[in-house]
């Protein structure tokens, strides 16, 4: 038995399908096909029921299955503990983290890239709820999400208090005071995050409280498509202040009442070791926290 039978075998068993298994681990689907044979002669039993309704895992593949993944995740660690041995010169990183946290997850990743050329670095952006799932299984070396963290396998590290603020387009009539209360917002469209985001949860007890129902002509899940709609003077929004990516045109303003804030965090799965490449990023988090003053 091989590495690569493992690797072969934790595809098909993650996609339940052939072909899209063979395209994950890059190779073509008659040379999956017998390479899984190859191991479940070795097994000496079937791991795979095959039908044209689907592929489904046999009670001896659902056992091997998490042999498999408990050996690949040593492998794994093994090459980490290598990669930090070699400087960083190769290696990757994984970062998880929720749309509003976009404007200080991307310069401190560009931060990474440039000090070491040669990480790989991948970035999903989803909700925390899916991202504290994806660091439990070990897919993700660090998140950013909020403290406490609502799984009891992850540790939080508070970094910098997420504060709610009216984002407005240069030019716009309410760009020119200091802050914006509850009343002036009543008659303006409103480009906000989807429901169902944590952030927009916020936003939307913020309204609540103040009696204001929001005049909604935009809903997205990309804070880049809000923003573009905010900086074309179509919507005003409210978002985490001052995390944006691009505030060329945009004006942030605080609202008064202050909303309530959270407390953004770095997020860990307890126990498992720390990436030298994820703890570089996570120095790069604080370091922009302090420079604002969080």
């Amino acid at each position: 038995m091989e590495l690569r039978h493992l690797r072969y075998f934790s595809a098909v068993a993650g996609t339940l399908h052939f072909g899209r298994a063979a395209r994950r681990v890059h190779v073509s689907q008659p040379t999956l096909s017998q390479q899984i044979r190859q191991l479940e002669e070795e097994l000496g039993t079937p791991l795979f029921e095959r039908a044209r309704s689907g592929v489904r895992l046999t009670q001896a593949g659902e056992l091997f299955r998490s042999y498999a993944s408990r050996a690949l995740e040593d492998v794994n660690a093994g090459m980490v503990a290598v990669g930090a041995l070699r400087g960083l010169t190769t290696g990757a990183l994984r970062v998880g983290y929720p749309p509003s946290m976009r404007g200080v997850v991307i310069p401190a990743l560009a931060a990474v890239l440039r000090r070491h050329p040669g990480l790989a670095l991948s970035a999903e952006e989803a909700v925390v709820r899916r991202l504290e799932r994806r660091l439990v299984d070990g897919k993700l070396d660090v998140g950013l999400g909020y403290a406490p963290a609502r799984s009891l396998d992850l540790e939080a590290e508070p970094v910098f208090d997420s504060r709610l603020a009216l984002v407005v387009a240069r030019g716009h009539p309410l760009a020119a005071g200091e802050s914006v209360g509850a009343r002036q917002l009543v008659d303006e469209p409103f480009a906000l995050l989807t429901s169902g985001l944590r952030v927009r949860a916020r936003v939307d007890a913020w309204f609540s409280a103040m009696r204001l129902v929001p005049r909604v002509t935009l809903e997205s899940n990309a804070v880049a498509t809000v923003l573009a709609i905010v900086r074309a003077g179509l919507a005003v929004t409210v978002l985490p202040e001052p995390r944006l990516a691009d505030a060329e045109k945009l004006v942030v303003k605080r609202l008064t009442p202050a909303p309530r804030s959270e407390l953004a965090a770095l997020l860990w799965r307890k126990g498992a070791p720390r990436t030298p490449a994820a703890d570089l990023f996570a120095a790069e988090v604080r370091a922009r926290a302090q420079e604002r003053g969080e």
